[in-house]
């Protein structure tokens, strides 16, 4: 069985990079007050009422979702190819992000947010927002080995 060679460096700049996005998407000036007009509420609401706690958490689920991501684009077969073509690519890691994408992210809202009776604006934040955190990611972990 082929072994999967992990660059520590790489996911940790890759965790980081993702919180840093999140904080940067979220921001009012950016996506964070059209997210609170999707859900009704006020942006001063949505403010962690414990931080350390949310952010530590969050942190914390970032961190496991980046080796599940880490699995996926740098695991068995993901190095040179037969023919020798090498996946140690960003593109690599983008069409990775493109699969993600359409395979578990649009899946994993759309059922929740036509149940829920969620609007365009709120499923079209979340997308973007998780799209784009997987194009990070992805693109850090396969680039960088």
């Amino acid at each position: 069985m082929e072994e999967m060679d992990v660059n520590w460096a790489a996911f940790a700049v890759a965790v980081v990079a993702q919180m840093i996005f999140g904080y940067i998407w979220f921001h009012p000036g950016v996506m964070g007050k059209k997210y609170a007009k999707a859900l009704g509420v006020d942006i001063q609401t949505m403010k962690p009422k414990n931080p350390g706690v949310t952010y530590g958490l969050t942190f914390l689920l970032t961190i496991f979702f980046t080796l599940f991501l880490m699995t996926n684009v740098t695991g068995p077969g993901q190095q040179v190819a037969p023919d020798g073509h090498s996946y140690v690519t960003i593109q690599h890691g983008l069409v990775h992000a493109v699969i993600f994408t359409l395979m578990v992210l649009v899946p994993v809202f759309a059922a929740p947010a036509m149940f829920e009776k969620r609007g365009w604006a709120w499923y079209m934040v979340h997308i973007g927002y998780w799209a784009l955190r997987a194009v990070i990611a992805f693109s850090i972990l396969s680039a960088w080995r």
